[in-house]
């Protein structure tokens, strides 16, 4: 625009010598053909004029809407904060209610799995534990998951050296069935539940898995979990403290694999 302007600023300069130029002794044809120059000069003078003022307004019209594209640009930029700090508010509040379930459910164990912790609150562990054989390792599991994947286990674990409470190695006829799963469960090191759908619906697995929370609950590391054609959403609606624990998992790892991650853990001690 500066160059339009400067074009301008000439045309009127000339204009104006051409004026100056113009005495009592000019004759007629020279005055004629100066003031035709004049008035092509002063229409081209408009001319610029008129390209000075469109160039000023596109200027404008680029400012204007430089300036509302920035305005909408900060408008975006806030309404993502807003977004993004409503999501952080949202995430801490889960959180929150996740340690609040944790907590509620902790406390649901402790109160239930007390008749374990304390041995006088149960005949059947009353008995004398220099007579009662040691375990490395506890297995809770359905019935229902024996013959795929349980007994299998169970006995590639037996090769491997391990000292496993199962229930058809440990248990004869006649025993007491809660007294003799008392014992095992006092007496292992470690427990490692098979979780499925079958194990979810029993009430003697929930039995099982509360006495090894509550030795947990003491400071041992204890439960080691297998998920068994079982979904992590499942586990987590059964239970997040269980969903929480790095588990082992049959639709990734054979039955020999597992067998030896679970006597690494227990061997390592």
């Amino acid at each position: 625009m500066s160059l339009e302007q400067k074009k301008a600023s000439d045309v009127t300069a000339k204009a104006i010598q051409i004026q100056t130029s113009i005495t009592k002794t000019t004759t007629a044809n020279t005055l004629k053909s100066k003031l035709s120059e004049i008035s092509r000069k002063e229409q081209e003078n408009a001319q610029v004029q008129k390209k000075i003022s469109d160039l000023q307004k596109k200027k404008t019209d680029i400012q204007n809407k430089l300036l509302k594209e920035n305005q909408n640009l900060a408008k975006a930029e806030a309404t993502e904060r807003k977004k993004l700090d409503a999501l952080a508010k949202k995430q801490q509040k889960e959180e929150i209610e996740h340690q609040k379930k944790l907590k509620r459910e902790i406390e649901s164990i402790k109160a239930s799995t007390q008749h374990i912790t304390d041995a006088t609150a149960s005949p059947y562990l009353d008995v004398i534990a220099e007579s009662e054989p040691e375990y490395d390792l506890f297995i809770s599991h359905a019935s229902e998951d024996k013959e795929d994947f349980v007994r299998p286990l169970a006995e590639t674990l037996q090769g491997l050296g391990l000292k496993v409470w199962y229930d058809e190695f440990s248990m004869r006829v006649g025993d007491s069935l809660r007294r003799k799963i008392d014992s095992g469960l006092r007496n292992s090191r470690y427990g490692t539940v098979v979780l499925s759908a079958d194990f979810i619906k029993k009430e003697w697995t929930n039995y099982e898995l509360d006495a090894l929370v509550a030795r947990e609950m003491n400071g041992h590391k204890m439960i080691l979990p297998i998920w068994h054609k079982i979904t992590k959403t499942d586990v987590m609606n059964y239970s997040p403290n269980l969903a929480d624990k790095i588990a082992l998992n049959t639709s990734v790892s054979t039955i020999e694999e597992i067998a030896y991650k679970l006597a690494d853990v227990i061997l390592e001690k």
